[in-house]
């Protein structure tokens, strides 16, 4: 089997497709202790991957929602032997406003306030060109990425923590690197997910709001896209989720990430990335630097 290679041109000089030290949950750097960890889409794939490296972060408590109890509940036991994490799992779909709020309530009555928020559901439509798509299919990609964002946010708002309380974004690169025939429904929709998270941040400042790029792992979202490219270890979004909660971290909100990127090297660069505005939302070659002249 060939070695992995790397499709797209890289933000940081290294690239990296599993855990390494500096974002390793077991890390202290990156310690979790004390704070209570929400998870969406949370029985299976990222989500639970992500819920698990929490456990190992040492959070005081996890939560993970999902719309399959049966699957959640398989979770909450498996997680439940690998730490001393208090474990919660909560069905709710997050396109249902009221059962979203109730869960985090229910969280926060049980545990305490919310300290992290991933935001893991998502959507793929079933790939292929808009003129054919099914529009119910289609439309589910923009009502669960951007609405289910929208109320997953909003939920948590009333019962988020003081201690610098973040907002993890799960997105795809496929907002933004390009065009994809049938992709009509899910990359913009992700690209508008990405653009509110921008939103969320400026509103909130007291928060920390972050959309990520997780990779290209073996999930059935990723076979479903069909699309021919190198697979990540499911290591290596996991810890990126848990070190964009970590105090080294403190400066991302309002931007976009990818799992692959180095965060030493992005530390290094930390003051250039604010002062120049990068990883945000815009038009690409936009403003030039040209005398401007205005006709009245």
């Amino acid at each position: 089997m060939a070695a992995p290679s790397w499709e797209w041109k890289p933000y940081t000089k290294t690239i990296h497709r599993s855990v390494y030290p500096a974002i390793d949950p077991s890390n202290p750097a990156n310690s979790a202790a004390g704070k209570v960890i929400l998870v969406t889409g949370g029985g299976v794939g990222i989500g639970k991957a992500i819920a698990e490296a929490y456990v190992k972060a040492g959070a005081k408590a996890v939560a993970i929602l999902g719309r399959r109890e049966n699957l959640l509940r398989e979770a909450a036991a498996e997680l439940e032997k690998t730490g001393d994490t208090k474990v919660l799992f909560f069905a709710a779909d997050v396109l249902d406003e009221a059962g979203l709020n109730k869960a985090f309530a229910a969280v926060a009555k049980e545990v305490g306030p919310i300290d992290v928020v991933v935001a893991n559901a998502g959507y793929l439509a079933t790939p292929e060109a808009a003129a054919s798509s099914d529009v119910t299919d289609w439309w589910k990609s923009y009502e669960v990425n951007i609405k289910g964002t929208f109320l997953t946010f909003r939920a948590w708002l009333p019962h988020k923590s003081t201690n610098s309380p973040t907002f993890i974004s799960l997105n795809t690169a496929a907002a933004h690197v390009g065009v994809f025939p049938g992709f009509s429904a899910y990359s913009p929709s992700e690209m508008a997910r990405g653009h509110m998270i921008s939103f969320f941040q400026a509103e909130n400042p007291e928060t920390r709001v972050v959309s990520m790029h997780p990779g290209v792992l073996e999930t059935e979202m990723a076979t479903k896209s069909g699309l021919p490219v190198s697979r990540d270890d499911m290591s290596l979004p996991t810890s990126f989720a848990v070190w964009l909660a970590s105090p080294a971290a403190d400066w991302v909100g309002g931007r976009f990430f990818w799992a692959h990127w180095d965060v030493e090297e992005l530390a290094e660069m930390n003051d250039e990335i604010v002062k120049n505005n990068e990883l945000m939302w815009g038009v690409l070659g936009w403003p030039k630097d040209v005398e401007a002249k205005i006709v009245a």
